[in-house]
């Protein structure tokens, strides 16, 4: 009885391990954007005018910092167009990948797409597209895409450094190396270069806490980036340690706490955040195009707060802040002290303009007006907005650039570059 046993056992050890061999290697499924079986492109006709033509083709690159692509099919004279549309999964985003055919117009130089978002699609470059999405409810996307073969396309070829709305480049650590000490860290970064001739000054932007599912998610904040620009920056959008592919290992969230577990300091993550901030604004002044003298500090969420918090420590280096929904916990016996003491080191010198919504679901009013009155009565100088009316959740105010652009437009013309 026991030789049967064994035996059977051994037979269904062999037929696991002839299942595991069996097994196909697995994809990330938010690399894969499928698209039809073929293409129905068709040369534009020659009464079409070149503005229109030179949509004519397939594009790649991203959506909202997910992988898209665009085949436009047709293009006619009265400017009409048939196109493919095709996106990847988004786990961030909860969408699923698919493609559809659709219909779009050309107009001012602007492609046109309407449905359940309104795209537009135009030249950023003699082969390159920025591409904003807009929801009815006025939440703005964006992204960028470049020509492609669509030969190679439909033939199921796809890049191996998928295109990125900016430049990728990799940020050297001022203080922190690698495990063997051989080099320093490295962060990532997206770079926007002047959009006009001359150098320009710089503009840092960084992100929120990011933790969990959005540890590894890589921003671009190309809505933003394409904002600075057009105001006059060259823009670096900055990861820091631990998110997306930047190296390290995320320690913001190295709180300190009492026997009970209640809240009493969060200051080895702010200090570790500042070293990342500084090694930022190091490397963007040697980039091309990057007029030397300060710079402009914005972020979200977490990064809002560190822009304020970073103008408190080094006044000199910076000439203004843009806080987007700016704060590191929502616990003001905390938190609040780094208000005040970064309105007594930025002063009046180092003018701000802080962006906050009343239904954030992280910062309650009362909260973000404390923070206000602290940093204003030690002797900061920013331009508050608590604006009414987003949305959903007003801490993602940023999305919603209608109802603060104009106000963010003039506080960088008032700003002395």
């Amino acid at each position: 009885m026991l030789g049967r046993w064994i035996v059977a056992a051994m037979v269904a050890l062999v037929l696991m391990m002839q299942s595991a061999q069996a097994q196909q290697l697995t994809v990330d499924p938010e690399t894969i954007v499928p698209l039809p079986p073929r293409f129905d492109m068709e040369a534009p006709a020659s009464d079409v005018p070149p503005e229109i033509a030179r949509f004519q083709g397939a594009w790649i690159g991203t959506w909202q910092d997910d992988r898209h692509i665009l085949v436009v099919e047709h293009v006619r004279a009265d400017g009409h167009a048939d196109l493919v549309f095709a996106r990847s999964d988004s786990a961030f985003n909860g969408m699923n990948r698919e493609w559809w055919r659709d219909q779009a117009t050309v107009v001012d130089g602007v492609l046109t797409m309407t449905g359940f978002r309104i795209f537009r699609y135009a030249f950023d470059g003699p082969d390159r597209l920025y591409m904003t999405a807009t929801l009815k409810n006025g939440a703005v996307t964006s992204g960028a895409l470049v020509r492609t073969d669509p030969a190679r396309l439909a033939a199921g070829d796809r890049p191996n450094d998928w295109p990125w709305p900016g430049e990728r480049v990799r940020i050297p650590h001022l203080t922190v190396r690698t495990p063997d000490g051989t080099r320093p860290i490295t962060l990532e970064g997206t770079f926007y270069p002047p959009s006009t001739p001359g150098p320009a000054p710089l503009a840092i932007f960084t992100h929120g806490s990011d933790v969990g599912r959005n540890q590894l998610r890589s921003w671009s904040f190309s809505t933003e980036a394409h904002w600075l620009r057009d105001n006059g920056f060259a823009v670096l959008a900055v990861m820091r340690r631990g998110r997306g592919s930047s190296e390290g290992i995320n320690g913001e969230e190295t709180f300190g706490r009492d026997h009970d577990g209640g809240l009493t300091d969060v200051s080895a993550g702010v200090a570790e955040a500042v070293e990342d901030l500084e090694s930022a604004i190091a490397y963007g002044r040697t980039l091309p195009g990057v007029k030397p003298g300060k710079v402009l500090l914005a972020g979200q969420s977490r990064g809002g707060f560190l822009a304020m918090h970073y103008a408190g420590l080094k006044p000199n280096e910076v000439m203004g802040v843009v806080n987007f929904s700016g704060g590191w916990y929502p616990y003001g016996p905390v938190t609040t002290p780094y208000y005040t003491n970064a309105g007594r080191g930025a002063g009046a010198n180092v003018k701000q303009l802080w962006l906050y919504a009343d239904n954030d679901r992280l910062y309650k009013e009362d909260l973000i007006r404390e923070y206000q009155q602290a940093f204003a009565a030690a002797g900061g100088n920013a331009h508050f907005e608590l604006l009414h009316g987003v949305p959903g959740d007003g801490h993602l105010l940023r999305l919603y650039p209608e109802r603060w652009r104009a106000v963010a437009d003039q506080y960088l013309t008032s700003l002395d570059r």
